[in-house]
């Protein structure tokens, strides 16, 4: 999803609804209907699922229901496809209005569920967030916060060279589970952080 673009709304009961693409909802959507699995059950509107995404995205899920019963399912259907595609392709990473063709990437293809784990460590390791921020935060978002500190780093001085971030692969599902009941991740280098900021 680009940085800055509109909100991604639906309407039930009269009201709407942002469904964001958080970090912590992309994770547990993916971990548990996989990226293909969850666009072919918007397409199909799969009952089941969409009740989940709607979860994760913090709407109460008997407001579709309740929605289906007063309107009917075509009309409902009809109504919430669209958003809950774009939504989908949100966490996918895949923006519909960029009409720039992408380049396969070279290699195997990206684990969704490992790229956000990347994230995760990135967020609260590189940038320094709680666990909570970055769960709530997008993947664009990261990623946008983590380019503008590098460069910042690169422009100042402080980093003479940009190195791909390798220690985020330690990041599992287990290891993410600790650092959200510890409530910050221990293996971060927080005196190394205070002395970069001290730097700066």
């Amino acid at each position: 999803m680009k940085l800055g673009a509109d909100g991604i709304f639906v309407e039930l009961a009269g009201e709407a609804f942002e469904l964001r693409p958080s970090l912590r909802a992309s994770m547990r959507l993916v971990r548990r209907h996989g990226l293909t699995s969850l666009l072919a059950a918007v397409q199909g509107f799969s009952i089941t699922i969409i009740l989940d995404v709607l979860k994760e995205a913090a709407i109460k899920p008997s407001l579709l229901l309740a929605e289906i019963a007063a309107l009917g399912l075509g009309t409902v259907r009809n109504r919430l496809t669209g958003p809950l595609a774009e939504f989908v392709l949100a966490v996918a990473g895949i923006d519909p209005d960029d009409a720039t063709p992408s380049e396969p990437a070279p290699g195997k293809p990206v684990d969704p569920e490992r790229a956000f784990a990347q994230l995760f460590g990135i967020a609260t390791g590189a940038l320094g967030w709680t666990p909570e921020a970055a769960w709530n935060a997008t993947p664009a978002e990261i990623i946008a916060a983590y380019n503008g500190q590098t460069a910042h780093l690169i422009r100042t001085g402080v980093l003479v060279e940009q190195k791909p971030d390798q220690s985020a692969d330690h990041y599992t599902p287990e290891r993410l589970q600790q650092i959200e009941e510890l409530g910050h991740d221990p293996a971060f280098d927080r005196n190394g952080l205070a002395t970069l900021k001290g730097k700066l």
